[in-house]
């Protein structure tokens, strides 16, 4: 217990911010705050005006994003979806190699963590445990919003 709370004595506010933000966040359920203090340091925050495009359909997807502040429209040919605080898109990034099959745009002024591919896949090579469990997550996510497609 002791040597808990001497660790977290050396935690800035911001990273503890960070954390208790990512704790919220779906894909990242199960996670301790060890492993969650590591995303947070891999993230690069981002800031975007309304009305600045995000990205672009058939740019490269690399990127996992995740909303701390803000709103997003993200459109692609099934038509569109508006995305807010704690929740994320982009997340097919994290599987392969692939182009944006949809565009996303700031409705808002909004705060992003990005989270890069590459700067993930050195997280999973350094803690396989931790990369198994978000992608347990990612599944079960992408399960729901199938089945909640087919209503």
């Amino acid at each position: 217990m002791i040597k808990k709370i001497f660790r977290f004595l050396f935690i800035d506010k911001a990273l503890k911010s960070d954390i208790a933000f990512l704790k919220k966040i779906t894909l990242f359920n199960g996670l301790s705050d060890r492993v969650l203090a590591k995303i947070a340091l891999i993230v690069f925050k981002k800031n975007y005006v309304a009305g600045e495009t995000v990205y672009k359909a058939n740019q490269d997807a690399d990127v996992l994003y995740i909303i701390k502040k803000g709103q997003v429209k993200v459109n692609n040919s099934l038509g569109e979806k508006i995305v807010e605080s704690g929740d994320f898109f982009g997340e097919m990034s994290l599987i392969g190699d692939k182009k944006h099959g949809s565009s996303a745009i700031a409705l808002k002024n909004s705060e992003l963590f990005l989270i890069y591919r590459v700067k993930f896949d050195d997280l999973v090579d350094l803690d396989a445990k931790a990369g198994l469990q978000i992608m347990r997550n990612l599944s079960q996510i992408l399960a729901v919003r199938a089945k909640c497609s087919e209503i």
